[in-house]
């Protein structure tokens, strides 16, 4: 034992000796310990306001007590630390030949250095910069540093008080000058950092200057699946307050726990400098109307430097109830007076009364469990991570129109004004720490285990509370992500939960282990789901932080997840991933527009995860993807089933969780299958949050011309709310209703002589002519094959296995052909480029009396050498002037058999332009499910329908296959004069296998011989 104590304290000694020597041998930006210099305590936003009604509004820019200091500043960028301009923060150092920078905007969108993509790794851990991952190292050489210099003047008014500079975003680590005097420095790039600049200034022109480093020690805890990018991205701005002034304060507006009805009111102020004689402390709480609600005063009696007041906690009954669906919101007053009762400060915020809590094993909000419709978010812009007011505005309201209830702040915390948007119009707020060393792996090496790093992981998380800890959106607080688990975040976990009594807080890398409230794993199959939930020693909801990797042409599935949540208590939704394309827009030589992704700066070796980072449900310009429509379908919270068809009796669901159905209006109508309206009306339904209501309609009479009918069901509000209109259909349901199923009224007449041809050697239609005029470009094929998707790409039973089976190149050859005065038989061996066969087929084409043309076909896989099929069907090229396209089928957007619960079905029309989705990497697009008929013409109506003898699906893009599935970005897409046309019985669904679950058993092609046909109708 005693020697044991001696190796203790030998070793001791050895690392108190060796701390130092570190610290002397290296500059702060390489030591984790170095997470900030002479910065105030963090604290919630203290703004000092000119009047009452611009804290209502949140309108701190318009204070006569804040300057901001965006705009441009004089900039210089080096690749080496050592050849920076060491004294540039100088006021007497010329920067008159610097470049001027746009602040705030990262520099890599401006010109200097390059962007890197990356998702799981270290950037710099990579032979392009000569380093090996070595914490807190990061490399010294090829460490680029932006020097920022520019001038202001302190406003008249603000003599005598005193002055902060806040910096709300500086990536990585930056030192930060006034006037030549050294402030301090920071590490941590998403939380503000703030000076007392008050005895720096001086009167007239004064100087700030930052020295900004791209990586630091820092960078180990910033491994985010996201642009690496540098500089000054957030806003730099002052403010002035009194001598005496508001240093922080703490709301709770919480509710009691047996009703949820009565609010509780309390807080606590901390006023700190010096006063001459007795201040006070003045609050008061208002509602929207402008009614005060509470008031209270404290004296300040202490003479000394800080003064923490508490007030005395008080009830409100039957107060308004804050929440998503309701974000009712008060505003707090806080006014410091001086002796002689004058406001010298005015502050303040708005206020929510909302519980957010596990009960009973479920996540609650307000004694209510909900589900969360979530999606997470990373803060990105053509300018990189610098968010534009407007731009944040466009995406919430994107947000609330798509049925999305809930943010993850993926992966943390975002702009200031973010949380205003969330609390003013009703988001539920998942905000998380700026914590991930993904790099580092989850196994001993992880961060989390290393205490030596407890100082830098709890300085973000006290940073996040105490910034936005008066948000009542804020209904979950996160640790991080991917970081693994261990001392350090059951620290951080244990210091929320010592400071926050009314969030639930949640970590995914904790597992089920004590320090999270939530499980919260990411991309867990449905089944897993169902596992989980039902066994019986579990005390916490599954909440996925992360589900339905929206990459590319995605999210499929999403149905079978929502079975789940909609059923089972304890399984309460998720946060899809994610919003917006990580994406920038760029011009090639040739003046062409495209998106780029990672790899498409610097030299060819550059680290990059490729195109990774765009899985957004919008572009990077905020043009929703098809599948966001997906997303809005089933997060909405009207759900309709038919009871009975003839009396077209609905049972009703209200999934809202705190809203009346009687706040909307329900249009309903039956339309015939020809378009033709039958039917139609509007209904005022009134039925309780979760409470199902039946309602009939009455008996329609179906005529007998059309084969069926839609009873469509269309959910509009009553009154419009500021982000979704009276106009705006916030939910739909649609079922079909047989009529005349023999009728025969669609079909086209006949337009004239029809003529095919059938090759010999193929057994391919390669001509199909009216009265003499060619509407193929090229044959009528077998394809089992499409352009792949991101997600095909990585599915198991994806592209891999097609490309193998050579599904993407295959020839026809016959075996057998019989020739008849109206048909033709060919027997055909279907063969991929190496010759080998895939599979047998049999064609049949008869030419009808009506002028159309039968193509019946057999296939019979060769399960020895398929393995999965893409799809089944029919594709060929016509001339791009048969570019119009009308159909009877599920639309008018992008559909697949395990993504078209959005799409309705209707008669439409289109083109195959505006069939084409360009996603960021081109892939396979366009396809419409459940189609009755579809038909493709040029400008005079000349061209072909096609019908089948059971509901099919379709596409029409004016590229090529081959052309899809080489390029690269959507300026490698180029015209050829051609539409492709897919005819396709079977196709197999998108999945989300780029992260998560590939495409499900019962939405792959089935192996197995399949008869199928479709009728061709040369049209006039």
């Amino acid at each position: 034992m005693r020697n044991l104590l001696k190796s203790l304290f030998l070793i001791m000694l050895a690392m108190l000796a060796i701390i130092p020597a570190a610290a002397q041998q290296q500059p702060e930006w390489q030591s984790q310990y170095a997470v900030g210099l002479n910065k105030l305590n963090p604290h919630t936003y203290v703004w000092p306001y000119g009047d009452a009604s611009d804290v209502q509004k949140a309108a701190y820019e318009q204070s006569p007590y804040y300057m901001s200091l965006n705009g441009k500043w004089k900039f210089h960028w080096v690749k080496n630390p050592d050849t920076r301009p060491k004294d540039f923060y100088k006021p007497s150092f010329y920067t008159g030949g610097w470049a001027d920078i746009n602040v705030p905007g990262n520099w890599e969108r401006q010109g200097y250095g390059t962007a890197i993509y990356v998702n799981e790794t270290y950037e710099f851990d990579d032979k392009m910069f000569h380093f090996k991952k070595n914490p807190p190292l990061v490399p010294y050489a090829e460490n680029e540093v932006g020097s920022y210099r520019r001038t202001f003047k302190v406003p008249a008014g603000w003599e005598g008080r005193r002055v902060v500079l806040c910096c709300e975003g500086v990536i990585s680590f930056y030192y930060v000058w006034v006037n030549g005097e050294f402030l301090g420095y920071n590490q941590g790039s998403k939380t503000a950092a703030e000076w007392d600049i008050t005895d720096k200034l001086t009167e007239g022109e004064n100087t700030i200057a930052l020295e900004v480093y791209r990586w630091s020690a820092g960078s180990y805890l910033e491994c985010q699946d996201m642009w690496r990018l540098s500089g000054i991205e957030r806003d730099v701005y002052l403010y002035s307050t009194p001598k005496q002034y508001i240093a922080d304060y703490k709301v709770t507006s919480s509710l009691e726990k047996e009703h949820y009805k009565d609010g509780i009111f309390g807080l606590e102020v901390t006023v700190e400098g010096p006063a001459t004689g007795v201040s006070s402390i003045d609050y008061t709480l208002k509602d929207a109307s402008d009614k005060t609600i509470l008031q209270g005063s404290r004296d300040i009696k202490s003479r000394g430097l800080s003064n923490f007041i508490t007030f005395d906690e008080k009830s409100i009954q039957d107060v308004k109830r804050w929440s998503a669906e309701h974000p009712y919101l008060y505003t707090l007053l806080l006014e410091l007076k001086d002796a002689s009762g004058k406001v010298t400060e005015l502050t303040g915020c708005a206020v929510g009364f909302r519980t957010s809590e596990i009960k009973d094993g479920r996540f609650c909000i307000n004694g209510v469990p909900v589900l969360v419709k979530g999606v997470n978010r990373h803060e990105h812009s053509q300018l990189g991570r610098t968010v534009s007011k407007e731009l944040m505005e466009q995406d919430i309201k994107l947000m609330k129109q798509h049925n999305i209830n809930t943010v993850r702040n993926s992966h943390y915390p975002t702009h200031p004004y973010w949380y205003q948007l969330c609390d003013r119009y009703g988001l539920y707020m998942i905000d998380e720490a700026n914590i991930e060393s993904h790099g580092m792996g989850y196994g001993p090496a992880s961060l989390a285990k290393d205490s030596t790093w407890l100082t830098a992981h709890m300085d973000r998380t006290q940073r996040m509370y105490e910034r936005s800890k008066n948000h009542p959106a804020i209904v979950i607080l996160s640790l991080g992500n991917e970081a693994g688990n261990g001392i350090n975040f059951e620290r951080t976990y244990d210091w929320l939960k010592s400071v926050e009594k009314n969030r639930p807080v949640q970590y995914e890398r904790a597992e089920e282990n004590y320090n999270t409230d939530i499980y919260c794993r990411m991309y867990r199959s449905v089944d897993v789901i169902k596992e989980y939930v039902a066994r019986k020693d579990i005390y916490r909801p599954f909440i996925l932080c992360e589900y339905l990797h929206a990459m590319g042409n995605s999210c499929g599935g999403m149905k079978e997840y929502w079975d789940v949540f909609e059923n089972e208590p304890m399984a309460q939704g998720g946060c899809i991933w994610d919003w917006v394309d990580q994406s920038f827009r760029e011009i090639d030589s040739n003046g062409k527009w495209y998106w780029t992704y990672g790899g498409d700066y610097g030299p060819k070796d550059i680290p990059s995860f490729g195109n990774f980072c765009c899985n957004g449900l919008v572009g990077a310009d905020r043009v929703p993807h098809p599948h966001l429509l997906e997303v809005k379908k089933i997060y909405q919270n009207i759900k309709s089933t038919l009871l009975d068809k003839k009396n077209l009796t609905v049972r009703i669901k209200n999934w809202f969780d705190f809203t009346d159905l009687n706040e909307y209006i329900l249009h309903w109508n039956v339309t015939g299958d020809d378009g033709k309206v039958l039917a139609e009306g509007t209904k005022e339904v009134a039925c309780a949050p979760h409470a199902t209501v039946d309602l009939t309609l009455g008996s329609v009479k179906l005529p007998g011309t059309i084969r069926e009918a839609f009873l469509n069901l269309s959910w509009t509000r009553k009154e419009a709310t500021p982000l979704v209109t009276a106009d705006w259909e916030v939910a739909y349901d649609q079922f079909v209703l047989p009529a005349a199923k023999n009728s025969t009224a669609y079909q086209p007449r006949k337009s004239g002589t029809t003529e095919f041809v059938v090759d010999k050697t193929t057994g391919a239609l390669t001509s199909l002519k009216l009265d003499g005029k060619e509407l193929l470009a090229t044959p009528v094929t077998l394809s089992l094959f499409r352009p792949a998707t991101d997600n095909d790409n990585r599915d198991k039973n994806g592209s891999k296995l097609w490309r193998e089976a050579g599904l993407d190149a295959l020839t026809q050859k016959v075996v057998s052909l019989k020739e008849g005065k109206t048909s033709t038989t060919a027997r055909v061996d279907i063969l991929n480029a190496k010759g080998n066969k895939v599979g047998d087929a049999n064609f049949v084409y008869t030419l009808l009396r009506n002028g159309a043309v039968k193509v019946q076909t057999t296939f019979q896989p060769d399960t020895m050498l398929v393995k999965s099929m893409a799809r089944l069907g029919l594709t060929f090229r016509m001339s791009d002037s048969y570019g119009n396209v009308s159909y009877l089928g599920r639309g008018d957007n992008e559909t697949y058999v395990d993504r078209n619960q959005s799409g309705k079905i209707g008669i439409y029309q289109t083109t195959a332009e505006r069939m084409f989705h360009y996603y960021v990497t081109p892939q396979s697009t366009g396809n419409r499910t459940d189609v009755r008929w579809m038909k493709l013409t040029d400008d005079m109506g000349e061209g072909c329908f096609v019908e089948s003898n059971r509901p099919f699906q379709f596409s029409v893009i004016p590229f090529s296959d081959v052309l899809l599935e080489k390029a690269r970005h959507i300026n490698d897409l180029e015209r050829d004069g051609k539409v492709t046309v897919h005819l396709d019985a079977e196709q197999a669904g998108v999945g989300t296998a780029t992260c998560g679950p590939g495409v499900l058993s019962e939405y792959l092609t089935p192996l197995t011989k399949q008869i199928f046909e479709f009728t061709v109708y040369p049209v006039k």
